[in-house]
């Protein structure tokens, strides 16, 4: 009978998945697949569970996966540089330097969508990391590149002494069990309930606009001033509202989001890396805090039945809740959208206009403008050789033996 390792390596060519592919959906780094596949290392129970399950499933899509869209991050130091270059294995030639800041900080340090505050060493509030949603996809990539995972650079964070100041935890609905507007009308009806003791709820649609685009419907549980409240909104909707109609979503109907504070966050984070076990973590959060329900005829609501699908939500029946990598390249995206949506048309009536008067003197300007450094700096950022930067999580998957 094949060993494991064996087993594992024939059913993964068998369904023509590269080890790229499968570390992704499972979390982990391709030289640890490496690893596996060629005996050099062993997996704990759990990892070897998890590896056989996803490859029995491999063509059944996951329902719920689990993502960092934010993260805030408080390091006591002042040598931005270190952090930069050893912490999170940048290079400081490709940041782009500004004289300002934000939350109280001086100056920063900005590559696309990872930001990086500096302080002066008078001040006692070091160094500050923000990594927004496509921040945390970009430094997927750079994680990727370098063999780590986020529970290597987190734990590199708490060895550092750093303070987390915010974590947002994003569950992502593939499958549309969650109906954000259902979920809305419960805690209208007084069918949620939870230790929080604010909600709101916006609807998606307009009242008395026909032509107000359709942002989708969210749901706020617990105070945003908070060390922890619910978000929880229609990713699909929003997206396409965001970036047109036309706008490719990559099968994210609705999304759940953690967000954690302070101590909430760190507690969080050193649940992760003792546990490794996303749906631990994610769903002991969750149903600590609220849970849904259907009204009973027991006066006592804390009796009332599960709603079903709520139930489903949190476990039961459906695919085990995984961490997903997905490592996106630098880009313009948010830079184009605001082309797009401000820039443009004035662009066009310019370039109309010239041509009326049979002239280009708006293309002239455009190609005589000085650039600053920091339009010089971003031109170096956008078009670095992939292997200076990421390797080739940068690039289309071409798949690995």
């Amino acid at each position: 009978m094949p060993i494991w390792r064996e087993q594992i390596r024939t059913k993964r060519k068998q369904l023509n998945i590269t080890q790229t592919t499968l570390a992704r959906r499972i979390g982990i780094t391709v030289r640890h697949v490496q690893r596996l596949e060629n005996g050099t290392r062993s997996p704990s129970s759990s990892l070897q569970m998890q590896i056989d399950y996803v490859l029995a499933h491999w063509g059944e899509d996951p329902e719920l996966t689990l993502n960092f869209d934010y993260v805030r991050i408080r390091f006591p130091t002042h040598d931005v540089e270190t952090l930069i270059e050893k912490v999170l294995n940048l290079k400081m030639d490709f940041m782009l330097f500004n004289d300002w800041g934000l939350y109280g900080y001086s100056t920063s340090y900005v590559f696309s969508n990872i930001q990086v505050m500096a302080s002066t060493p008078t001040e006692k509030i070091g160094t500050l990391l923000e990594l927004k949603g496509q921040g945390c996809r970009e430094f997927e990539g750079v994680l990727l590149a370098n063999d780590e995972t986020w529970f290597d650079f987190f734990r590199r964070c708490l060895e550092l002494k750093a303070v987390f100041k915010r974590i947002d935890l994003a569950i992502n609905d593939h499958a549309g069990l969650l109906s954000i507007p259902e979920l809305i009308t419960k805690c209208e009806k007084n069918e949620c309930i939870s230790v929080m003791r604010r909600f709101e709820g916006l609807k998606s649609g307009a009242m008395t606009d026909e032509q107000a685009e359709d942002h989708g419907a969210s749901l706020y549980v617990g105070s945003m001033k908070s060390d922890i409240y619910f978000c929880i909104y229609e990713k699909e909707a929003e997206q396409q509202h965001k970036f047109g109609t036309d706008y490719q979503t990559v099968g994210i109907k609705n999304r759940f989001e953690i967000r954690l504070k302070n101590d909430r966050a760190k507690i969080a984070i050193e649940d992760l890396l003792a546990y490794r076990d996303v749906e631990r973590t994610a769903f002991g959060i969750i149903t600590r805090y609220i849970r849904f329900v259907n009204r009973g005829k027991n006066k006592d609501r804390a009796k009332w039945p599960l709603n079903p699908i709520w139930t489903v939500f949190c476990g039961k029946g459906r695919q085990p809740l995984r961490l997903t990598l997905d490592p996106e390249p630098f880009d313009l995206r948010r830079t184009r959208a605001w082309i797009k949506k401000q820039v443009a048309p004035t662009l066009k009536v310019l370039l109309n206009i010239d041509g009326y008067n049979g002239n280009n003197s708006t293309m002239a300007i455009i190609k005589n403008t000085e650039l600053k450094q920091k339009h010089q700096t971003i031109l170096e950022q956008q078009t670095l050789g992939i292997s200076e930067v990421g390797g080739d999580y940068f690039e289309n998957d071409q798949g690995t033996e």
